[in-house]
């Protein structure tokens, strides 16, 4: 694997926006419209020494009448850091 390339506090927002946009379509997928009532991302980044750390704190509040399990949002949130691994390999690797 390549290198991560120097980050600016730019690239910092855009990868924090992009993994916040992967994480609300993988979220989607497993949890309907209809079934959630609110969805919070604290997207937490760290930059420091050229690496890169990123926490997602995901805050979901159902429809009283939900079957969603704690496992199905593990699995997306999984899915979802897959996706922005390869995200940042494309876009953000020497």
């Amino acid at each position: 694997m390549s290198k991560l390339k120097k980050l600016s506090p730019d690239d910092l927002t855009t990868i924090s926006d992009d993994f916040g946009e992967i994480l609300e379509k993988e979220v989607s997928r497993v949890i309907s419209t209809k079934e959630l009532e609110d969805l919070d991302l604290d997207i937490i980044l760290n930059y420091d020494n050229d690496q890169l750390d990123v926490d997602v704190d995901l805050g979901v509040s159902f429809d009283e009448l939900s079957e969603i399990n704690q496992d199905l949002l593990s699995e997306a949130v999984d899915e979802a850091y897959l996706k922005f691994d390869s995200y940042i390999d494309d876009n953000f690797r020497e």
